[in-house]
This record gives structure tokens, C-alpha cells and sequence, in this order.
């Protein structure tokens, strides 16, 4: 008679062993799959991830984010995720300065000409100094074609030389969503857009393979930062030489297509969201209302950061405290309006232009930005006279060697629009609180 063989039992504890490593190991698909998901294809192909000054295809793969760079291989047990806590995100920081519009027609351009055919704007905006410079993002916007001259030099056809001005002063990026773009065609802009590129500029508030596509997905300090540019319209020159395809190529203001822009830009990975609208009335020094509501419109759908251009006059700022989709508050800072910073426009409100200053924090951990102190430098556009010629020049109202360049009655009036653009903006009354 044979003997019946002892029956083998599971313990508990192998039992319990069992199933937390079955637990550990579904988890640790879940996150590879997580992070197979977040690759270039399901970033969408609105936005284009690319660190500034850096020409970089939009077809391109964006760089991998440093926690996805030189991960170990089956790392997966419960040892190593025991020994291996999750690292928490460093918060970053980054600066932004935004000048206001540009814009240069034949006095300008005349006294930025050495010669027949070639022009340097670089002194033009010497007196700037770092205002522009010292930032890690710096915005203009471009109220002008830089077509060449086979297009002919005109109100709003600029040499290209403009943009080397531009960059030695500091300017990375630039808007180009302006009632103007068009005005020497689609080709003219396509040879705009080129020369920005070739200086390794970025362009935002156009595209040139169609659907006007507003803005673009940026690297800057390790934040993705997306920055949209729209318009109120393009001039009467503008739509008789382009056909209505063409025309869609400038990204134009639409409350519905700007709010579902932002979502976008927040859906491809933007940790802040900023919006360069063309907007409001020239030369008025009050911020119409539809402005205003659509700025919080703007606000309430994620911009952080709102920049305006067109009036060229400087326009008061706020600071706006919204309720978003998630429930939570959050604050947008506004400037309605940065004015000019270059033009040939002689009346006070004109010549007095600022840099807005700002330092933007992201924290990835709680997934918030926080806006630091908007600090606006006021720029004083003067037109002096060297030997027998008259230049341009845009200083820094606070660069007192640039205004030592100036004559006795230019530094007068760069000291009577410096005042105007504090009590504008609340700059001297924060002075005085601070003194105070």
C-alpha cells in the first residue's frame, strides 16, 4: 500500500510576497508606458520644442527632458525602487524682458545708412544696454517686412540689417502678427521669416505651410514656455496683394481660437503660457473694454503672461486674479500695451516707450508658476543730430551714458517720458512704497 505524499501548503507571507511583487511589476509597465506615451508623437505638431536661438526643424523630435535622459535599464524590482526614491523636480527660473513695436520707415532708415546699400541699426538701439540683453528670453515685435530691396524700401519694408540691430541689443525672439505682415505679399513675408531664421531668431504669430498656427513651444532654463502672437487684422495693402489662403498664413484674433490655443499649448507640455496680442486703438491712451474683457478671457484659459502691442503708447498693467477649469486661482500678469520702441512718431506719448522686466518661477512639483515683480524700464526714442545728419537713437532711460550722448533738449525729453511711463504703468508710486 503506497503512502499517501504530505500535501504542500503556501504560507501567507510567500503568498503576500507573490502578490506584492505582481503589484510591483505593473506598476513598473504603467511608468514605461507612461513615458513611451509622452514621446514626440503625442506632443502634437502645433508646437515646437526648441531651445532659443536653436533652429531646429518642425518635424524634429524635441530634446528628451533631463528625467527621461540615461535612465538605468530593469530597474524594476522592489529593491531598486526601495533604494532608488523618485528625485523631486528642481523648481526653475527664468527672466523675460519684452520691448514693444518696431517699426522704421524712411527717416529711420536714412540715418541708419552708411553708403549706397548698406545700413547699420546696431547704434540705433546701443543705448538700450542690457535691457534687453540681460534676459533669458527677450520678445520685440516687428511692425515691419524685412523683404530686401528687390521688394523696395518703403513705410514698412525694412533692410534686413534692422534685425542685427535687434539681436546685438539683445532680442531673441520675435512677433511678427501685425496688420503689416502682408504688406509686400506672402513671399515677402516667407523672405522675413528666412532672415530671422538665418540669424538664428525665432518668429512667432505666423506660418508658412498653412492653418496660422500662433505660436511655438520653447526650452528656456530647463521651462517649457509657449508663446503665442496674434492680430487684430492686416492692412487694406495687405489683402489686395494676397490671395485669402495666403492671408490665413498671419494668426489673427478670434477669443474662441486663442483660448483653445492655450489649451493646446498646455496639452503639448507648456509649463508657462505667453500671449502677444495685436490689439487695441493707435495712438489712444485708454485701454478700450473689449480689451480688457478679453484679456481675462485669455487669462481664466491658462496665459500667464499677456504683452500687448499696436496702440504705440504706453498703456497701464494689472495684474489679474482668475479662477481656471481646475477650480484653483491664479494670477496673470498684463501690460495693455508696451508702446513703441522704435518709430519716427514725434509726439510725447509716442517717443516714450518701456522693456518690461519679469521673473517667472516654475514649480514643477505642484505644477504652479509664480510671477515675480514686473519691473518697466522707460525707453526714450530721441532724434538728435550728428555732424550735419539726423540719427535715431533708443536709450535706456536709466543709461546715463547714453543720455550724456544726447543733446541738452533730448535728455529733457527722456526725462519727461521716463516720468510718464511710471505714472502710467505704477512704477514710481512702487518706488515710493519701497522708499517709504
Amino acid at each position: 500500500m503506497k503512502k499517501r505524499r504530505a500535501r504542500q501548503r503556501v504560507s501567507l507571507g510567500t503568498l503576500l510576497m507573490l502578490l506584492l511583487t505582481a503589484a510591483v511589476l505593473i506598476l513598473c509597465g504603467a511608468f514605461l508606458a507612461v513615458i513611451a506615451g509622452n514621446g514626440p508623437g503625442e506632443r502634437g505638431e502645433v508646437f515646437v520644442s526648441l531651445p532659443i536661438g536653436e533652429n531646429r526643424p518642425k518635424d524634429a523630435p524635441p530634446p528628451t527632458p533631463a528625467a527621461q535622459q540615461n535612465l538605468p535599464a530593469a530597474v524594476c524590482t522592489a529593491d531598486a525602487l526601495q533604494a532608488s526614491p523618485t528625485p523631486v523636480p528642481a523648481v526653475s527660473t527664468f527672466t523675460l524682458s519684452a520691448g514693444g513695436t518696431v517699426y522704421a520707415p524712411k527717416a529711420i532708415r536714412e540715418s541708419a545708412m552708411e553708403g549706397s546699400d548698406h545700413y547699420d541699426f546696431e547704434p540705433v538701439f546701443a543705448g538700450l544696454g542690457d535691457a534687453l540683453s540681460g534676459a533669458d528670453l527677450s520678445i520685440v515685435t516687428l511692425e515691419t517686412t524685412t523683404a530686401g530691396a528687390q521688394k523696395g524700401y518703403g513705410t514698412y519694408n525694412t533692410p534686413p540689417q534692422i534685425l542685427d540691430g535687434l539681436r546685438a541689443a539683445g532680442a531673441d525672439l520675435v512677433s511678427l502678427a501685425t496688420e503689416r505682415a502682408l504688406d509686400k505679399g506672402y513671399d515677402g513675408l516667407a523672405l522675413t521669416v528666412g532672415e530671422l531664421t538665418a540669424r538664428g531668431m525665432a518668429s512667432v504669430g505666423v506660418s508658412l505651410d498653412g492653418g496660422a498656427q500662433g505660436g511655438s513651444l520653447f526650452g528656456v532654463n530647463g521651462v517649457q514656455v509657449a508663446v503665442l502672437a496674434y492680430t487684430y487684422g492686416l492692412s487694406d495693402e495687405g489683402k489686395q496683394q494676397t490671395r485669402e489662403e495666403e492671408r490665413a498664413a498671419v494668426c489673427q484674433i478670434d477669443g474662441q481660437r486663442m483660448v483653445d490655443d492655450i489649451r493646446q499649448a498646455r496639452a503639448a507640455g507648456a509649463n508657462v503660457v505667453i500671449v502677444l496680442p495685436h490689439w487695441g486703438t493707435k495712438n489712444k491712451q485708454e485701454t478700450p473694454a473689449d480689451v480688457r474683457r478679453l484679456a481675462v478671457t485669455l487669462a481664466e484659459a491658462g496665459a500667464d503672461i499677456i504683452l500687448g502691442t499696436h496702440p504705440n503708447v504706453v498703456l497701464e498693467t494689472e495684474r489679474l486674479r482668475v479662477t481656471r477649469a481646475d477650480g484653483l486661482e491664479y494670477e496673470t500678469v498684463v501690460c495693455y500695451s508696451l508702446g513703441s520702441l522704435l518709430t519716427d512718431a514725434r509726439a510725447a506719448e509716442n517717443t516714450a516707450g518701456m522693456v518690461a522686466h519679469l521673473s517667472v518661477t516654475y514649480d514643477p512639483a505642484v505644477r504652479r508658476v509664480t510671477l515675480g515683480e514686473l519691473v518697466c524700464t522707460p525707453v526714450y526714442i530721441a532724434r538728435d543730430r550728428a555732424d550735419t545728419a539726423t540719427v535715431y537713437r533708443v536709450v535706456d532711460t536709466d543709461n546715463a551714458a547714453a543720455l550724456a550722448a544726447l543733446s541738452a533738449q533730448e535728455q529733457s525729453a527722456a526725462q519727461g517720458a521716463a516720468q510718464a511711463v511710471r505714472e502710467i504703468t505704477g512704477q514710481s508710486r512702487r518706488e515710493e512704497e519701497g522708499e517709504g
